[in-house]
């Protein structure tokens, strides 16, 4: 059935999976039935920009793109760190006038692979919720222009090439453990989608036909065979049977229910047949709240990491004050 009051503009979209974009209300076709949600292309402009950086990167792309960015700028680290004062002084190499050139042209290189941190800052600063890439855009490109600026007046004789770079080496591969640990939130998520079945078996005016588990609405009534697993939260109606509830509770026995019993998404029917009333669909069903739970998980921060966004927000305007005044 179509949906009438759809307004260009307008889409659905299931809270789990952002990706999934329809122009009619239903089930999510990822995760076994959960309800797709209604936004707007403009609210989800204003959402896009209002995403912290944890939740920009949480794909195996971005990960891979902080691995690649850190082996780089590790290799860069070496000639740069060779460049420096103490290194030639040890190695008993008198300082020579190209040096500031060349560390000027690595560190630069270096500085590139770290734009993708001011991209994140410029999303914090557009919500006006400054927090630690904010703070580290600023330092990082404080301590890189005032370098340059030293490289070309010696004057100033004051360069953070190697303080700088270093930063921006651990930041990558902090971000790099960051995003990996986003991926295994969005893995488990997918993991537990897999418990579901694709099809149920949709008895109506005693015709049975397959249909997909996300046209299934409460108080349907579904087959399931043996072997196969059960599509939706229900109660049994007809025949009884040994079910496998491993999967959900983690117990192996399996568990006798009979007409009057509950039965749980994702559990097997393992010896007879059973006709099942589905009560609980999509987010309200038993695998809907696990995978609410993964989601919210997923999305949600640590209390130290919101007292460090809290405590970068105003560190940020003492950095700027500061900076102004000196």
């Amino acid at each position: 059935m179509k949906d009438h009051h759809h307004q260009p503009g307008n889409y659905y979209t299931c809270p789990m999976h952002p990706e999934i974009h329809q122009d009619e209300p239903g089930k999510c076709p990822k995760c076994g039935g959960m309800d797709l949600v209604k936004k707007s292309e403009m609210e989800n402009s204003h959402d896009h920009s209002g995403h912290d950086h944890a939740s920009m990167m949480a794909t195996p792309e971005a990960a891979a793109s902080f691995l690649k960015r850190f082996y780089i700028v590790t290799f860069l680290l070496v000639p740069l760190l060779l460049l420096t004062h103490t290194v030639l002084g040890l190695l008993g190499i008198d300082d020579f006038a190209l040096r500031p050139y060349l560390q000027f042209g690595i560190a630069t290189v270096i500085f590139y692979f770290a734009l993708v941190f001011f991209e994140h800052a410029r999303h914090e600063i557009m919500m006006k919720k400054y927090g630690m890439m904010t703070l580290v855009s600023i330092a990082v490109g404080a301590g890189y222009l005032f370098s340059v600026a030293s490289t070309f007046l010696p004057q100033l004789d004051a360069e953070f090439y190697i303080e700088i770079s270093t930063l921006i080496w651990v930041l990558l591969f902090g971000h790099y453990l960051e995003a990996r640990s986003s991926m295994a939130a969005g893995d488990a998520l997918s993991e537990v989608a897999k418990l579901l079945p694709k099809q149920a078996h949709l008895k109506k005016d005693n015709q049975v036909t397959d249909v997909d588990i996300s046209e299934l609405h409460e108080g349907d009534i579904v087959v399931v065979k043996p072997g196969e697993k059960v599509p939706a939260d229900g109660m049994v109606v007809k025949g009884d049977a040994n079910m496998d509830e491993s999967l959900i509770s983690g117990e192996s026995t399996p568990v006798r229910k009979s007409k009057g019993d509950l039965v749980v998404a994702g559990s097997i029917c393992t010896d007879s047949s059973i006709e099942v009333t589905i009560e609980r669909v999509g987010e309200n069903s038993t695998i809907g709240q696990i995978q609410k739970l993964i989601s919210q998980a997923q999305k949600s921060k640590p209390s130290a990491q919101r007292l460090a966004d809290k405590a970068a927000n105003y560190l940020t305007f003492i950095a700027l004050g500061t900076s102004i005044v000196t």
